[in-house]
């Protein structure tokens, strides 16, 4: 049986009035950022919340002192609950116009019309004089495809070049060179297929100011022409394009030559990238201390090669020892770049820090990732947590998936929560203390130890082999039983995995 539990992205109560709805609504919008990459699915998302909370402010007799609003997912859901005191009516009924009606006739039923449109499934429930909405949705696994924009001033070939290539990439077009320009500026391509002879701004002009403008020079460049003259050629040529192709132009010809100019373009980003990544990642290996209040800690770590970063830091004092988990979101270099960022930034933090108080800490991150403009920029997970001498550990989190209690009575979730860094000013988190006893064991982990699956099939699979060897290797000692856990969760995720993973065991001495 799966111990995997929601873990928290977002909590607040706020006064009910319209104001409070768009701030809600814009913290909810900076947290979906770190789980959603599907736009459709987050605007769905923000709009349900605030045709919600829209009628319990504007509608509801009694109206509610305040809402609450909480944000929670798993490795395939999302959950947002509303919670209020006020008059009690629900959504979810067949015939809802009556109910709608008990708050006003001019809605007649539009907002809650579409909350049942674009939410998934609805729950509704009255406890001890709260109500609670709670909605939730799937998390879709995306597949993405290279993004090609062809420009060409024939509204036919356009047509065809996209039936050629839509089964293995996204098309964007655009029939002229100003119209491309237009595109580029706000959307990032993985590659550009150009006709050369377009009124207005012709290929060559275009591949000139794409290569003046912001990271243009790196973007994979293909001419297609009718004109085969040898100055043309040696023009584009100049120009530092990857491919040029004769028209007519075929479907062979044409999948052929965008499958190998994007294929050279991974390899030679993949070749510059390698080096900046490598020292970061370095940077970024686990860099703790033997702790001196009576534990035993185990730390393995796997890295995808790019983008975010998973980091673990620690501090001593005296008998007492902090520790931070860290998981910046991303797949790209400049994700990892940002993890360094924050990992240094953390080591600050701890450096200056006098106690070993976990919530104090996750505190002082979220107010500098909400006040300063480079670290705002980038979502990050984190669960602190101290070892004290007495067999105590105090743990705080902030949006992180939560620890598991490894017992000869099987795994168990340790339920601390707390909403993720930077979306308030002055968050406070909630501390969770925890006494182990003997032969009993903590796994700290980042959501790659139980998400780096391609499918819900894999991901399920890999829960379940993880769970049954956490708990299997509890009556070894600490450094074998991760090696082993870690040798299967390789078996099933492949190597490099499709995510970065940090997984910690933690026990008392005398376990």
């Amino acid at each position: 049986m799966s111990t995997q539990r929601n873990i928290q992205l977002f909590e607040h109560e706020r006064h009910t009035d319209l104001e409070s709805v768009t701030v809600l609504r814009q913290c909810l919008s900076k947290a979906l950022n770190s789980t959603l990459s599907a736009s459709n699915l987050k605007n769905n998302i923000l709009l349900c919340f605030s045709e919600w909370a829209t009628n319990l402010v504007q509608h509801a007799s009694p109206q509610s002192p305040s809402i609450k609003v909480i944000l929670e997912k798993n490795a395939s859901k999302l959950f947002l609950s509303v919670s209020d005191s006020g008059q009690q009516w629900d959504p979810t009924l067949k015939d809802s116009k009556d109910i709608i009606s008990q708050f006003t006739e001019s809605e007649e039923g539009r907002g809650i019309a579409l909350i049942q449109t674009f939410c998934e499934h609805l729950e509704y429930s009255t406890s001890n004089g709260t109500n609670t909405l709670l909605m939730s949705w799937d998390i879709p696994i995306q597949t993405r495809k290279p993004d090609v924009l062809i420009v060409d001033d024939d509204p036919l070939l356009l047509r065809v070049y996209k039936a050629y290539l839509d089964k293995d990439f996204t098309i964007t077009c655009a029939q002229n060179g100003d119209q491309a320009l237009g595109l580029i500026k706000v959307n990032k391509y993985d590659l550009i297929i150009s006709d050369i002879q377009m009124p207005t701004m012709g290929g060559l002009e275009l591949r000139q100011a794409i290569k003046s403008a912001q990271d243009g020079q790196s973007i994979p460049f293909i001419f297609l022409t009718a004109l085969a003259g040898e100055n043309v050629q040696m023009n584009a040529n100049h120009l530092g394009i990857d491919d040029y192709l004769i028209k007519p132009v075929d479907k062979k010809s044409l999948l052929f030559s965008v499958q190998r100019v994007l294929a050279r373009s991974e390899q030679v980003y993949n070749h510059l990238s390698h080096r900046l990544d490598e020292k970061i990642t370095n940077s970024l290996l686990p860099k703790i201390h033997s702790p001196d209040s009576g534990w035993d800690i185990a730390v393995r770590q796997r890295n995808t090669g790019c983008g975010g970063g998973d980091f673990l830091l620690s501090k001593a004092f005296g008998r007492e020892d902090l520790y931070v988990l860290a998981d910046v979101m991303g797949h790209d270099v400049s994700a990892k770049f940002f993890s360094y960022a924050y990992a240094g930034y953390l080591r600050g933090l701890l450096n200056n820090t006098q106690e070993a108080d976990p919530c104090q800490l996750l505190g002082q991150l979220s107010d500098s990732a909400f006040d300063d403009q480079l670290l705002s920029q980038v979502t990050l997970t984190s669960c602190a947590f101290s070892l004290h001498g007495n067999d105590e550990i105090e743990f705080a989190s902030a949006g992180h998936p939560c620890p598991l209690l490894i017992s000869e009575n099987g795994l168990e979730t340790i339920s601390v929560q707390g909403m993720l860094p930077g979306l308030l000013p002055e968050t406070l988190y909630s501390p969770l203390k925890l006494t182990l006893g003997k032969k009993q064991r903590i796994a700290l982990f980042t959501d790659g130890l139980f998400e780096s699956g391609d499918t819900v099939t894999e991901r399920t699979q890999l829960t379940k082999e993880i769970e049954k060897q956490l708990l299997h290797t509890l009556e070894l000692p600490i450094e074998e039983a991760i090696d082993t856990v870690m040798a299967n969760f390789d078996a099933l995720a492949g190597t490099p995995p499709n995510d970065d993973t940090l997984l910690m065991l933690i026990e008392p001495k005398h376990a």
